[in-house]
């Protein structure tokens, strides 16, 4: 019997005995008290008792157990966790909607109001977030996905269609791809945004920039800074004393600002992408960062072999799980930057129950694969998806 001193709190954690070992003891005890010839038997009044009293004490060191998890990051969940989160002011991310730009045609001088409605072939609308003004037979609109979630993320190109015509508005178009919309946010994606975000509380270094950006930006999916603190210019571009942040995902505006929120006094932006930014006392700053080009990422899983435990919907869990690993548009994965190791992904197919055997290759062009790692550059993002993706 295992001595009830080594359950509860112990120098090795919190230790939750078995609903065998609660009965063991309980039965050690009676023995001690009632002698060694007392009935402890399933069906005898005495050991019906020591089984009721077991079960409850089983739930009750289960529920101490889950206390005790609840106050590290690694182990607790929902509520809980979300809450370790509020002591760095980090928040948990709701469903978020895809947002991107709408492209209007029409008279000059006409306005395209804010609130005003776009929509695909399909049926999935999005809604423009600011007024504007056509000017030269054209303007550009921040828009969002009418409805949070995945559907709303969609190809350049896709949404032309004016909800609610309007006299001196011709046509929309997205000229780029609507992208950032996501379901609400999962534990082990909260637990690693809060490890990104460790800095968040204080500072206005690189990485507090970057955990106010994941923070307060919405369908922002990867973000990555770097920051130049010498004299010259450094192997990577960035100018004397400056920072550059990659982000992909989520508004222009939104990020510029949160970049301004944490930089420091004096510390100038750089990346291929300027945006100004009216300060409290009304002074305007360029605000520049960096978006990293997508790396399409085609893998290939053929001669499978699987057991009786492999799932119904196996194939497509292998899937889920290799671009939940690389990245997509909606999925972080891979870091900006990072490539793609090949030797790694098997262990993503494995995770699937039932796979016995496999092979795998990678290609960075649809058409040739092999077993070469795709190299990413630093302002690059692999991505994927489930349709490049085969399973054979």
């Amino acid at each position: 019997m295992a001595k009830t001193t080594d359950w509860g709190l112990t120098d090795a954690g919190f230790r939750r005995p078995t609903y065998a070992e609660l009965l063991d003891a309980l039965e050690y005890k009676a023995r001690e008290l009632f002698g060694s010839k007392a009935n402890l038997t399933v069906r005898s009044p005495l050991g019906i008792f020591l089984r009721i009293f077991a079960w409850m004490l089983n739930l009750l060191f289960s529920t101490l157990e889950d206390v005790y998890n609840s106050r590290f990051i690694d182990t607790a969940v929902g509520s809980s966790l979300y809450n370790l989160g509020r002591a760095i002011g980090l928040r948990l991310l709701g469903a978020q909607k895809a947002v991107g730009y709408l492209t209007f045609t029409g008279d000059n001088g006409v306005e395209v109001p804010e609130g005003f409605l776009a929509e695909t072939i399909a049926g999935v609308q999005y809604i423009t977030l600011q007024s504007a003004t056509i000017k030269d037979g054209s303007v550009i609109v921040p828009a969002t996905a009418v409805i949070p979630g995945p559907d709303g993320n969609t190809e350049a190109g896709t949404i032309t269609m004016i909800t609610n015509p309007k006299t001196g508005i011709a046509t929309v178009v997205n000229i780029g791809a609507f992208e950032g919309g996501r379901d609400t946010e999962t534990d082990a994606e909260f637990r690693e945004r809060y490890y990104a975000s460790t800095d968040f509380a204080g500072g206005v270094n690189i990485d507090a920039v970057v955990a106010e950006i994941y923070e307060s930006v919405e369908a922002v999916i990867a973000v990555t800074g770097d920051e130049n603190d010498t004299d010259e210019t450094d192997e990577n571009g960035l100018p004397p004393h400056s920072i550059e942040v990659v982000a992909y995902g989520g508004l222009d505006e939104e990020i510029a600002e949160a970049i301004f929120k944490r930089k420091a006094a004096g510390i100038q932006t750089y990346g291929n992408t300027t945006i100004p930014v009216v300060s409290a006392s009304g002074k305007t700053f360029n605000i520049s960062f960096s978006r990293p080009a997508p790396v399409n990422v085609w893998v290939k899983v053929f001669n499978l072999v699987t057991d009786r435990h492999f799932p119904l919907d196996g194939v497509e869990q292998i899937k889920a799980a290799i671009v939940s690993y690389i990245g997509s548009d909606t999925r972080g994965g891979l870091d900006i930057g990072e490539d793609v190791i090949c030797v790694k992904l098997p262990t993503e197919v494995l995770k699937v129950s039932g796979v016995v055997d496999f092979d795998l290759q990678i290609s960075a062009d649809g058409e040739t694969y092999g077993w070469n790692n795709v190299e990413i550059a630093a302002r690059q993002k692999a991505v994927t998806d489930e349709g490049m993706v085969s399973v054979e």
